[in-house]
C-alpha cells in the first residue's frame, strides 16, 4: 500500500498524488477549483506551503494578518478583541473543520465557510417566514400535508427549498420517492400532529445545518483507514472491495487481535492503531463487526474524533460519540449481533445532530402470497456491497 503525497500547483490548488495498485504511477489531480479569494487566504495561512493546514499556522495567521482575520472571524471586532478570546475563537475553528484531523486541506477549509455563509442565510426568520407564507395558501396560519404537496408541484422555489437534493420535486404525484420525501419530511415537522404552524417550521429548519447540495467527494483523494479484524478482508473479500473498486485510498490495519476476548487490554493496541493512523494522515475510519470494539476505544480516549463508519453496531456500543459523524450500517436480519430497529434508532439519536445516519436494510413487507420482494441484509451486509 503506498500512501499519497501532498504538493501545490503553482496557483496554489491543492493536489493529491495518488499511488495505488490502480494508478501505480501516480497522477497529479485538483482536489477541486476553489474560489480566488479562499485560495489567497489559503496560501496566507499556509506557511510551509505544504497545501494542508495546521492549527498553529491558522491561529498564528489570524494573529499577525488581518485580511485572514476578518475571513476567518468575520463577527468579531479586531480591536476590541482580547488574545485570549481570538485563541479560543480559532482553535474552535479549527477543530470544527478537522473533525479530528491534525491537518485540514484547502478544500475543507472552503467547505467550511461556504456552508457558514449559507447556515446564516437560511437561518434568517424572515427567509423562513416567506417559503411558510409561499405553502400556507388559505392563509390559516397553519399548514398541512396537501398544502406543502400543492406548493411543491406549484413553485420550484419552495421545492428546491424542502427538497433540494431531489429531482422531479414538481411532478410529486407521480413520483413514490418524491411523495415517500414529502410525507417523510411532514411527519419530521409535525411531530405527530395533523397540521404544522411557523413554530414547527422554524424550529425544523433553523435545526438544520444547510439545505444546500453537499460538495462532490473526490475519491481518489479520500483516505478510508479499515480497522482490520472484523472487516473479513479474506473471509468477506467483497466488503474490503467495495471501498477499494470505488476508488477510495484504503489503508488496512493488520496485526491486531480479535478484541472479542474475556478480559481483552484493548487500552494497550489502541496506540498501535494510533500510530498507523498517524502515517496514514485518514479522512474516515472505519470498523466493522468485532472490529467495532477497536473504533468505540479511539472515540471514548479521543484518539480518534473524526468521520466514521461502523458497520454492524457491537453490543459493547452504548452510545454515539459527541461531536464525531457517524454512518452507522446495519442489517435488519444480522443472526451475529440481531438488534431491532427501535433500538438502532434509540443509539443513533444519542449522537449529535445532523452528524449521525443510519443505514438500514431491512425485510420489505409482505405480499398477499406472503413472499417478499426484499429480504433485509444479514451480518456481512450483501446488499450494501451490491449497490456501491
Amino acid at each position: 500500500m503506498k500512501y499519497a503525497e501532498d504538493n501545490v500547483s503553482s496557483d496554489g490548488t491543492y493536489m493529491s498524488r495518488v499511488s495505488s495498485s490502480r494508478d501505480p504511477s501516480g497522477i497529479f489531480k485538483a482536489v477541486e477549483e476553489m474560489d480566488a479569494e479562499v485560495r489567497e487566504i489559503c496560501q496566507r495561512i499556509d506557511t510551509d506551503h505544504n497545501g494542508c493546514i495546521s492549527k498553529l499556522e491558522l491561529i498564528a495567521a489570524v494573529q499577525r494578518d488581518a485580511t485572514v482575520a476578518a475571513f476567518v472571524l468575520p463577527d468579531q471586532d479586531a480591536e476590541h478583541r482580547s488574545d485570549e478570546e481570538t485563541f479560543d475563537a480559532v482553535d474552535a475553528i479549527f477543530d470544527q473543520i478537522a473533525a479530528g484531523k491534525q491537518r485540514i486541506k484547502y478544500t475543507d477549509l472552503a467547505a467550511h465557510f461556504q456552508k457558514e455563509a449559507s447556515t446564516n442565510k437560511m437561518d434568517n426568520t424572515d427567509e423562513l417566514r416567506k417559503f411558510y407564507d409561499l405553502i400556507d395558501a388559505d392563509k390559516s396560519g397553519s399548514i398541512s400535508k396537501l398544502e406543502i404537496i400543492a406548493a411543491v408541484q406549484a413553485n420550484k422555489e419552495v421545492a428546491d427549498f424542502l427538497l433540494p437534493n431531489l429531482d422531479g420535486a414538481d411532478h410529486v404525484m407521480e413520483s413514490e420517492a418524491t411523495f415517500d420525501a414529502i410525507n417523510s419530511l411532514f411527519q419530521t415537522i409535525a411531530g405527530g400532529k395533523r397540521r404544522i404552524d411557523f413554530a414547527d417550521f422554524k424550529a425544523y429548519f433553523k435545526k438544520v445545518i444547510s439545505v444546500q447540495a453537499a460538495r462532490p467527494i473526490c475519491r481518489e483523494g479520500t483516505r478510508v483507514f479499515i480497522i482490520g479484524p472484523g472487516f473479513g478482508q479474506q473471509l468477506n473479500p467483497r466488503q474490503s472491495a467495495m471501498i477499494t473498486n470505488a476508488g477510495y485510498q484504503a489503508h488496512f490495519c493488520h496485526g491486531i487481535p480479535n478484541p472479542e476476548t474475556p478480559n481483552f487490554p484493548v487500552q494497550q493496541y489502541l496506540d498501535h492503531i494510533k500510530e498507523e493512523m498517524d502515517a496514514f494522515g485518514p479522512d474516515v475510519v472505519c470498523a466493522a463487526s468485532k472490529g467495532g470494539v477497536y473504533l468505540i476505544g479511539l472515540w471514548q480516549t479521543g484518539l480518534w474524533r473524526g468521520p466514521s463508519l461502523l458497520i454492524n453496531a457491537h453490543p459493547s456500543c452504548k452510545e454515539m460519540p459527541q461531536g464525531v459523524p457517524v454512518v452507522l450500517a446495519q442489517g435488519g436480519n444480522d443472526e451475529v449481533y440481531p438488534t431491532s430497529r427501535a433500538d438502532l434508532e434509540r443509539l443513533i439519536s444519542t449522537g449529535t445532530d445532523n452528524k449521525c445516519f443510519m443505514y438500514y436494510v431491512a425485510n420489505s413487507g409482505p405480499m398477499a402470497s406472503g413472499q417478499r420482494t426484499r429480504i433485509g441484509d444479514r451480518h456481512n451486509m450483501e446488499r450494501r456491497a451490491e449497490t456501491q
